[in-house]
């Protein structure tokens, strides 16, 4: 009789003891699971922020790239309206310069018109003295054309075609047509091959030469002007110069 209600006594605690570690055990799952589902979340969460910072990063250097050539192609086209800026400003100065050309000559002509006209001289003369002041003036194109018609109007043995050819020999030498002088000084040796200008004519046509770059028949006419007239100026300057 007295070890019954020990028994049941101790069975109701070993029940509770029971019931007390089960439901612990019990709590404490729970709390992992949500602890555990928290942490799954946390990991989505940081893996989606991941994938988002990813894609901004993405996007960030994208912009970086288009911003960065956006700038070359701006440079480019400020390169270009530069040199356009530039092309259409010389453009306006030739044009200014143009103009201005055009003015002057306007004026010049207008000049030209209300001056009289030179009467012309019936004498060979006046026409060669004109011809002679044009040289002076470096006028050369004009004093051939008058010099020429001079030449044209006079007698062949006369003086004033003598001088008239000289001259005209000399205009070409001054203005560089070398070559064309060197044939108008060997037209007047053949017309005056007695004359006192043909040591100068023949030191004409050896600069001539000369100045053509053709040494060689240079040397010829400066070799023939000093056997021929070894005493005279023209003779000794040639032979100054076939030294040097």
């Amino acid at each position: 009789m007295n070890k019954r209600p020990s028994f049941s006594k101790n069975l109701f605690w070993g029940v509770g003891v029971l019931c007390l570690l089960s439901f612990v055990n019990a709590c404490k799952t729970k709390g992992e699971v949500r602890r555990e589902q928290e942490m799954e979340r946390l990991k989505t969460e940081v893996k989606e922020a991941k994938d988002i910072r990813a894609d901004v990063d993405t996007t960030v250097e994208e912009l970086k790239l288009e911003v960065a050539r956006l700038s070359s192609v701006n440079e480019e086209q400020a390169a270009i309206h530069r040199n356009l800026a530039e092309e259409l400003k010389n453009e306006v100065i030739a044009l200014q310069q143009r103009i201005q050309a055009l003015e002057q000559r306007a004026v010049a002509e207008e000049l030209a018109l209300k001056q009289p006209a030179p009467k012309e001289s019936s004498s060979p003369s006046a026409s060669y003295e004109l011809g002679k002041k044009l040289y002076d003036e470096g006028k050369f194109d004009e004093a051939l054309d008058v010099l020429r018609e001079v030449y044209k109007k006079s007698s062949k043995n006369s003086e004033q075609a003598k001088k008239t050819q000289f001259l005209i020999g000399e205009v070409l030498f001054s203005a560089k047509d070398y070559a064309s002088a060197a044939l108008e000084f060997a037209e007047f040796r053949k017309a005056y091959s007695k004359d006192s200008l043909v040591p100068t004519a023949i030191y004409r046509q050896a600069w001539a030469f000369k100045n053509l770059g053709k040494n060689k028949e240079s040397k010829l006419f400066f070799q023939d002007l000093i056997d021929r007239y070894p005493s005279h100026p023209m003779g000794q300057r040639a032979k100054n110069d076939i030294k040097k």
